[in-house]
């Protein structure tokens, strides 16, 4: 008999991807489908929730003509976190989807924070809530859009979205579930939530929240394949995680994709102060895991290299990108004395300021695209920095890194020497993939996600003592630049 596959997929804010796996998590077949994000406002940010769906369609017909169907036997999903996704009594979207990066309700979060409603809320999910979250895309659609609030039945996850249409059943897992409505010691959504954020009592219309390897159903979609367990799925951080072995307590990842991300596993702990960070309810286990997610990432890179695409001369994105990493590897550390503080679309991680501001600092006559490059860089490298400190997490001998920015290694070595750990960089695409396929497989009995690590090769990046010296030197002005900046940021707020 054939050896039997499994698929993944994952919706995330900018493309569909879905991939065939067999058992030990070799790729066979894959497929990308690229989603339009919406910005009818300058704050905004959206999707159409049938174009994701009809995405993942394409996907599947896609894999479907690459593969033999009859071998495939489960299918998991991940997608991104947050934002809002809600549908009628029909289940039928009430709206566009408002996505995690959404802006608008930047002025109840920042007086959330000032007001004490932020930290009371933290008590239950152990999460600073930031604009994109549900609860604060929930408490602006019931200001603006109130004949759109009354008709809401059911309220849920990306991932969520996309089961409910390959299965017919609704439901979450508890990653998702977790922000902010969840009350993780009590494992049950917490009515004291929905009251802080001026709004009814909404439990009711949450789905459920089980084990994201939990089968949701078979696949009831008509795709070219049987019906092969589905997966009720996971965010697909966690996903991330699951797919690159990092599922144990001290497990840390980073991540360098359109946002960067400092991520580890943990106990579940009582509650002591307000967090800087945001807690996830592990998908598969009784622990937590900690995430604190900056809002600019690589995005920082590609705007940088947007500004000017001629100036570092290249043919596409890939050339220019070379180019700019040829020119800032002979600028030393500290960018020749420039300062980057990259909160172009404002921060979450490790503090909650929907008002900052990106900014250079330390620009002088002398000053060169490639002192900008590498700033730019480093300025990224100072925001995960500041992450782990804040995290109050030990900080491990060796980290793992992936996402688009784990290719580019210039940036790996900053990110080693500015925070002084060994750096495992693997620039596969399809960790999360993989993690969803994992969720499907166990959802058929025929594997265990918890254990689902594939043998595969990471590049090493040492991290350099007199570098490091430097960069820690640097990173206290960095500090003391936020600090510096916030009042500038308020005033320019109004």
């Amino acid at each position: 008999m054939s050896e039997r596959l499994l698929i993944g997929i994952d919706a995330g804010t900018t493309a569909v991807k879905a991939a065939a796996f067999t058992l030990t998590g070799t790729p066979v077949a894959g497929a990308r489908q690229s989603l339009n994000v919406l910005r009818p406002e300058p704050r905004f940010s959206e999707i159409a929730m049938q174009d994701i769906w009809q995405a993942v369609i394409a996907c599947l017909r896609d894999i479907a003509g690459q593969i033999d169907t009859g071998r495939v036997a489960g299918i998991g999903v991940c997608g991104q976190g947050d934002g809002l996704w809600m549908l009628d009594a029909d289940k039928q979207p009430l709206r566009n989807a408002i996505l995690w990066n959404d802006a608008r309700a930047s002025d109840e979060v920042s007086d959330w924070a000032t007001d004490g409603t932020a930290d009371a809320i933290s008590r239950h999910c152990r999460t600073a809530i930031w604009p994109g979250t549900a609860g604060a895309a929930l408490r602006w659609v019931q200001d603006n859009e109130p004949t759109v609030f009354e008709r809401i039945a059911h309220i849920l996850f990306a991932k969520d979205w996309i089961v409910y249409n390959l299965t017919g059943t609704l439901g979450s897992d508890f990653s998702d579930a977790t922000i902010p409505f969840l009350d993780l010691d009590t494992g049950s959504y917490a009515p004291e939530i929905f009251s802080a954020l001026g709004l009814p009592d909404m439990s009711g219309k949450l789905v459920q929240p089980s084990r994201a390897s939990d089968p949701a159903g078979p696949l009831d979609a008509d795709l070219g394949f049987g019906p092969v367990p589905v997966a009720r799925g996971t965010l697909d951080l966690a996903a991330m995680m699951a797919g690159a072995g990092l599922n144990a307590p001290g497990d840390m990842c980073l991540i360098l994709g359109t946002t960067a991300v400092l991520s580890y596993v943990a106990p579940p702990e009582p509650f002591t102060t307000p967090p800087l960070a945001a807690t996830v309810h592990h998908p598969l286990s009784a622990d937590w895991i900690r995430v604190l997610a900056p809002q600019t990432g690589a995005s920082a890179f590609d705007w940088f290299a947007a500004l000017h695409p001629n100036s570092f001369g290249g043919a596409d994105a890939g050339e220019i990108s070379a180019k700019i990493n040829e020119a800032a590897q002979h600028v030393p550390p500290g960018a020749n004395g420039v300062l980057f503080l990259p909160f172009l679309t404002g921060e979450r991680a490790p503090f909650v300021a929907p008002e900052a501001a990106g900014s250079f600092h330390g620009l002088r006559i002398s000053t060169t695209k490639a002192d900008l490059a590498r700033a730019v860089m480093e300025g990224t490298g100072f925001s995960l920095r500041h992450c782990l400190q804040a995290s109050g997490a030990p900080a491990p001998e060796r980290v793992v890194l992936t996402g688009g920015g784990a290719r580019n290694t210039l940036w790996c070595q900053i990110v080693a020497d500015i925070l002084g750990v060994t750096i495992l960089a693997n620039a596969s695409e399809d960790h999360g993939l993989w993690g969803a396929a994992l969720l499907g497989g166990a959802a058929a009995g025929l594997c265990d996600p918890l254990n689902g690590a594939r043998d595969e090769g990471f590049d090493t990046f040492t991290p350099d003592p007199a570098a490091h010296a430097i960069y820690s030197n640097i990173f206290e002005t960095y500090l003391m630049a936020i600090d510096a900046s916030q009042p500038i940021w308020s005033a320019m707020r109004s």
